[in-house]
């Protein structure tokens, strides 16, 4: 019978699934280094259903396993970890069971909910204790990537109703996203440029505007006590019923880690990837988003906020619904793209060289990637300036979204006469 009470250090090995099927493990070996080697029944199926596109060989089949990696997990599996003070409160959270900066110890503590249809469960069915486990007080167990305070969270269908955090085996529904000291407003910021993706014709989960009186059961170790709106977003990577279903952001389809979702790779490798694992019009489609981008002043759609979604039986990606959308402008004046467009970053320099370059290298038609930008362009302005959730904004902040769309128009629309 498995101890379900030992520390991180005890736990050495975690079986890696998609959904109930078995795919790989990861085992620490002396040194602390991480290995991830393929279940050997897996790799006879030629990998199916997809774990991730960094796994497949130009053929299609699975690569070799990956050599062990020190003091971290392989990138695939880091990138499903979360970052900077979400970390640190889920790292606080579980003191006694996690080491400060030990990605396994973390995958290991909250395996069980993770991004997408992948769960990392440990080999021996090991359940991983904090020190305070004589209290039997149960633990947040779900992982959101990303550096943003937000919580995987579920409606109470009892009579009070309201909000919660999922505690040990619990599956939440929704990402709550917290409001900011930093960025004032950003949780209204982010409802109405979702809003006029949506008003665009853009694939967009469903959102709402909430209070943070709504919330019960928050541990203290999340610090989510900042006054203001809370956005609330229904998961597209989990079915009503709570099943799981698999995606990867594009810094897990390039393997790289997080630390480089700012520069390791450019947004035409983004849209060629697309170009080839889903389809043309699929990379069109990116190339809207790319462009509403623009248009708004969103800084921060760097590799982590573009994924793949695989439904059905797994084997095909398409596009995932977009997300983080908002505009960083009010907040950075002098900010620009997250990543590199045609070899830049400004937005005022996103002229049409920027884009023929993006579709030489994706490998799509120029015209149609012109086409693409000019026509977003169009239904932006015929929708932002009426748009019913423009209201939710403050104003300083609606001023400065609303010069950038200004300025940025007459830039993009002039791809019209190229």
């Amino acid at each position: 019978m498995p101890n379900t009470s030992l520390p991180a250090q005890a736990i050495q090995s975690l079986d890696i699934f998609l959904n109930q099927r078995k795919v790989g493990v990861i085992v620490r070996t002396p040194g602390d280094f991480n290995a991830f080697s393929f279940d050997e029944a897996y790799r006879v199926s030629g990998g199916f259903p997809v774990l991730s596109l960094s796994f497949r060989g130009a053929t299609g089949g699975l690569r070799k396993d990956p050599k062990p990696v020190g003091r971290a997990l392989p990138a695939f599996f880091a990138n499903l970890l979360p970052e900077d003070k979400l970390r640190d409160a889920m790292e606080k959270h579980h003191a006694g069971a996690v080491r400060p900066g030990n990605d396994f110890d973390l995958l290991a503590a909250l395996g069980a909910d993770l991004p997408g249809a992948v769960r990392a469960l440990a080999s021996d069915g090991t359940v991983l204790a904090a020190r305070d486990d004589s209290k039997h007080q149960p633990k947040a167990r779900f992982s959101l990537a990303g550096v943003q305070m937000k919580l995987s969270v579920m409606k109470n269908t009892g009579k009070g109703g309201g909000l919660t955090v999922p505690l040990d085996d619990g599956r939440g529904q929704y990402i709550a996203k917290f409001p900011s000291t930093a960025f004032p407003s950003v949780s209204e910021n982010e409802f109405a440029n979702l809003a006029l993706a949506a008003a665009i014709g853009m694939d967009v989960p469903e959102r709402e505007l909430v209070e943070r009186s709504d919330f019960e059961g928050i541990p203290e170790d999340f610090g989510t006590l900042t006054e203001g709106k809370v956005l609330l977003i229904r998961r597209f990577d989990r079915e009503p019923g709570g099943e799981r279903i698999h995606m990867e952001d594009f810094a897990q389809v390039f393997g790289v880690y997080p630390s480089r979702k700012y520069d390791g790779a450019a947004y035409h490798d983004i849209a060629g990837a697309i170009n080839i694992a889903v389809s043309p019009a699929a990379a069109l489609e990116f190339v809207r988003r790319l462009a509403l981008a623009v248009v708004t002043g969103n800084g921060d759609m760097h590799l982590k906020n573009w994924s793949l979604i695989y439904r059905g039986d797994g084997a095909n990606p398409t596009l995932a619904p977009i997300y983080d959308v908002l505009s960083t402008v009010p907040y950075i004046p002098a900010d620009g793209m997250a990543l590199s467009l045609g070899g830049e970053r400004s937005f005022k320099a996103m002229s049409a060289p920027r884009w023929r370059s993006l579709a030489n290298r994706a490998r799509l038609s120029e015209p149609a990637v012109l086409q693409a930008v000019v026509e977003t362009v169009a239904r932006i302005n015929e929708h932002w300036w009426t748009l019913p959730e423009r209201a939710v904004v403050p104003e300083k902040v609606l001023e400065r979204i609303d010069a950038h769309v200004r300025a940025m128009t007459p830039i993009l629309n002039a791809l019209a006469q190229k």
